[in-house]
């Protein structure tokens, strides 16, 4: 009977969804990146960071694993992989230029973007809900701001089942 609870906790543990939860925004004034409203950067927080140098060896281990990896195939995959990760996404676009008529001339061409957003963040991600609002501001100012809350429900069997599509990938490559 114990072995029974063990291995239910176990299954239970594999399969069940964590949310994780950030959001990202950008103006002309401000930005900050939050994951569970913990600040890791933003504005404020750089003007008393230091400038940190990356190792050479952390790129030359990006360097190798792009070597290795066939992206063609590995997107192929993980695009009609039944096992993806769900997403909510909250995308706000606020704009303005300097110009009204720049502004209702371009609102045509961005309107144009969501669709394409949702193509590429359903390669690696089943969406669950997607909002994308873009709401031009006429005034004489130049404005941008762009605002993103998500939600990726990821789970261990999910990461499991990426890293093992990585790895067949990256080991087919026979290097």
């Amino acid at each position: 009977m114990n072995l029974f609870l063990i291995v239910l906790v176990i299954l239970f543990i594999l399969f069940l969804p964590i949310p994780i939860k950030f959001s990202i925004y950008y103006s002309s004034d401000d930005y900050y990146i939050k994951f569970y409203n913990i600040t890791l950067t933003s504005k404020k927080k750089d003007k008393f960071k230091e400038n940190i140098n990356l190792d050479k060896k952390e790129e030359d281990l990006f360097k190798i694993f792009y070597k290795y990896l066939d992206l063609k195939s590995f997107i192929f995959d993980l695009y009609h992989s039944k096992f993806k990760p769900y997403l909510r996404i909250k995308l706000i676009l606020d704009y303005s230029f300097n110009d009204a008529a720049k502004t209702a001339i371009s609102y045509g061409v961005l309107c144009q973007i969501p669709s394409l957003v949702f193509i590429l963040s359903s390669i690696p991600f089943k969406i669950r809900k997607f909002n994308f609002k873009i709401n031009p501001i006429f005034e004489d100012k130049f404005l941008l701001k762009f605002e993103t809350s998500s939600i990726i429900f990821l789970s261990l069997a999910n990461i499991i089942y990426i890293t093992i599509l990585l790895l067949k990938y990256i080991t087919s490559q026979g290097r």
